[in-house]
């Protein structure tokens, strides 16, 4: 007894060690797949966080109309008629080089974020400058740095009052740079000019010309120098193209006299203040022949007349201000990402970061302000809702995160990815569900032990090849081969269709012994011939019934008729290879499903008169339900989260068709495409963060749907 009774204490101490061991694994576990959730969703915070800004102590500088930060928002230059240009870093006034306009200058044009404005002296010559700031490389202390204004021209000219100055680049080896300037002259109207900025020959002035009688109060020269953008006190936006012939291009209605006008980064939007305060982004957009000026985005009011702007270098974030408040705005998000009452504010500055902010008052007091908005471009509408992005005609759903040029702005839609996702995820499933189910009820219903023990383990070796393998072998092989044989692949299932309805009648005469030759249970492999009978079939009559009804080119009618695109990478070979990584796990678990469900039912059903068939079909079925469903929800997850197949198996274009002929981008294909281009902690980085949270979420809704279904029919048929 004392042995047995020791056995037995033993026995519980390890069933009670085991259990412990086996709860701390499964909560170990739990706490990993929670910490993973937790990773990513702080990676992906960020991106919804409010801006937030942060005042400086305020310094007194003299009065001034215009200010110009360097890229730190450390260095700061003033412009002002009497005073001329001034500098300062880190509140130390700094002495400049001699050179420029003679003092008191007659007019000042506003200064670009690139540092660049023109100026008259009081001599009546216009000068150019390039405001620099010489920062030694071996040292970040500001208090070793220095302005270096480059002052170009001395240009005698009639006294106007200059407007804008744009600066072209030099065209030729020895050739300097071009200047082109507007201005009004004393009688209201709006003059250009164009000079090298070593020229020496007086300014030549052309007026002009106004349609209706419109009266200029402010104009912008486009980035190339060709076209001048006209703000007028009847409201109207004009583009005058002075490239040739001068002729007004385009107009648009701004509803109220246009006191600013203004670019942010890239110089293809147009900002325009009015002066009750709208604000407003106007696009240049030239389809059919026709050149439109096309209002497409509005922000919120400043309240009172608009004095100017300032872009960022950095993203599409811009500087407004009037004259007792300003603003950072974000252009396609249309957010106000900051905003300040300055009463008597006389002009503003934004850092080429967009993370400083200045302002100064009448009284030459100076305010600034630090601004941290480092996802400005993402909100729930960008990646939800249809957005108007630069140089498109209509708001669309839109990915493309990337670029050729610096300027670029970063698209990130969502719903193309989320619609490439479901788009993968139902062709797939068309192709795999029917095969697998059926190929299942077939196996554990109506096959013969020896044919079952065949069958079943041939599919589960399926699923143990990579996927990798499988994207490989139909990016390379299958795609072209689709291509080649595209009419041939569509003919195919209509061809084995009318086959088999040929050829039944024929079945249902021939002799007993000849239909059950393969023996009984083996009846499915009388499926081989007639597939390729019907695949006979498609490659007899393909071409011929292209030639026919398609006009010998399906490519070619598939375009002129239906405007539909055929991409080798298409939709059928991902549904036919994620498919096929798909049925091995709905056919493995529904057919253990189906082989459960207990004899009696079945044999009962046979023993009332009904057929094998009709037993598999409303009694075997309906109990295996619950499994069945699980297998569906277990591949639908599975063809969800596959990426190597639709990555190499599609062109990855982040399309939104239903097409089967063209490709898609799904989230999980797009986290690895991506991923090489995100740099660490930017905006895009913090996406893909998210879209791996937006995956997590998904799936674990997509399972415990699954699941709550699965213990509804359990119970609807008490089998499980």
């Amino acid at each position: 007894m004392r042995s047995v009774t020791t056995i037995l204490n033993r026995a519980k101490r390890l069933d009670r060690f085991m259990g412990r061991v086996i709860t701390l694994g499964g909560m170990t576990i739990i706490a990993a797949v929670l910490g993973i959730l937790i990773f990513i969703g702080k990676e992906a915070y960020p991106l919804f966080r409010a801006p937030r800004s942060r005042e400086s102590a305020p310094v007194r500088l003299a009065p001034c109309a215009a200010l110009l930060a360097d890229e730190t928002g450390t260095a700061l230059a003033t412009l002002d008629a009497g005073r001329g240009l001034t500098a300062t870093i880190a509140g130390r006034s700094l002495v400049l080089p001699p050179g420029g306009p003679a003092l008191p200058w007659t007019s000042v044009t506003a200064a670009s974020s690139q540092g660049h404005f023109a100026a008259q002296g009081a001599d009546g010559r216009i000068f150019f400058c390039e405001m620099q700031w010489d920062k030694p490389a071996e040292t970040t202390d500001p208090g070793l740095w220095n302005a270096q204004p480059v002052w170009k021209g001395g240009i005698p000219s009639e006294t106007i009052t200059l407007l804008q100055a744009r600066s072209l680049p030099a065209s030729g080896i020895a050739a300097s740079s071009t200047w082109r300037l507007v201005a009004k002259d004393a009688k209201g109207r709006l003059n250009w000019s164009e000079t090298e900025e070593e020229a020496q020959t007086p300014l030549s002035w052309k007026t002009v010309d106004m349609p209706g009688g419109e009266s200029p109060r402010c104009a912008l020269w486009s980035a190339d120098g060709t076209t001048l953008f006209v703000g007028t006190t009847q409201g109207t936006i004009l583009a005058v193209n002075l490239g040739g012939l001068p002729r007004v291009e385009a107009t648009a209605a701004f509803g109220e006299p246009v006191t600013a006008l203004g670019f942010v980064l890239g110089q293809t939007s147009l900002l325009a203040g009015g002066e009750k305060g709208t604000l407003k982004a106007l696009q240049m957009l030239r389809q059919d022949g026709q050149t439109t000026l096309q209002i497409f985005h509005q922000f919120q009011s400043m309240n009172g007349p608009v004095a100017g702007f300032m872009a960022s270098q950095r993203d599409k974030r811009f500087l407004v201000w009037s004259s007792d408040r300003l603003a950072v705005d974000h252009l396609t998000t249309e957010s106000r990402l900051f905003e300040a009452v300055v009463p008597d504010l006389r002009a503003g500055s934004l850092s080429a970061r967009g993370d400083r902010i200045f302002a100064v008052d009448a009284r030459g007091d100076l305010r600034s302000w630090t601004l941290d908005a480092p996802h400005p471009e993402i909100s729930a509408k960008i990646l939800w809702g249809k957005v108007h992005y630069e140089s498109y005609p209509k708001p669309d759903y839109v990915w493309q995160s990337s670029g050729g040029t610096d300027d670029f702005e970063p698209k990130l839609s969502l719903v193309p990815l989320v619609f490439g996702t479901i788009k993968g995820t139902f062709y797939a499933m068309i192709f795999a569900l029917p095969l697998a189910i059926l190929g299942a009820l077939y196996t554990s219903q109506f096959a013969t032990p020896r044919l079952r023990d065949t069958i079943k383990p041939l599919i589960e070796i399926m699923a143990a090849l990579p996927s990798v393998v499988l994207g490989f072998l139909a990016g390379l092989v299958l795609a072209p081969l689709f291509e080649r044989s595209a009419m041939k692949v569509l003919l195919f299932p209509a061809a084995t269709l009318i086959l088999a309805l040929a050829l039944f009648p024929l079945w249902r005469k021939l002799p007993r012994r000849i239909r059950l030759g393969w023996g009984t249970g083996w009846e499915v492999l009388w499926v081989v011939p007639l597939l390729l009978g019907g695949l006979a079939l498609a490659s007899a009559f393909g071409p011929a019934f292209e030639r026919t009804f398609l006009g010998g080119d399906f490519r070619g009618w598939l375009l002129h008729s239906h405007g539909l695109t055929y991409d080798q990478r298409n939709s059928l070979v991902v549904g036919f290879a994620m498919g096929f990584a798909v049925i091995p796990i709905i056919f493995t678990i529904s057919e253990d499903a189906l082989s459960a469900v207990p004899k009696s039912l079945s044999s009962a059903s046979l023993a009332c008169g009904a057929s094998p068939w009709q037993t598999a079909w409303r009694v075997v079925l309906p109990t295996a339900s619950p499994g069945i469903f699980s297998a569906v929800m277990v591949g639908l997850g599975r063809a969800i989260g596959e990426t190597m197949i639709v990555l190499m198996a599609t062109g990855n274009t982040p399309v939104m068709d239903w097409s089967p002929f063209n490709g898609m981008r799904t989230l999980a294909a797009n986290i690895a495409v991506e991923t090489p281009e995100a740099p660490v902690h930017g905006s895009l980085y913090r996406l893909l963060f998210f879209t791996a949270a937006l995956l997590f979420c998904l799936t674990f809704l997509l399972n415990t749907a699954a699941e709550l279904v699965r213990q509804h029919l359990r119970k609807r048929y008490e089998s499980f």
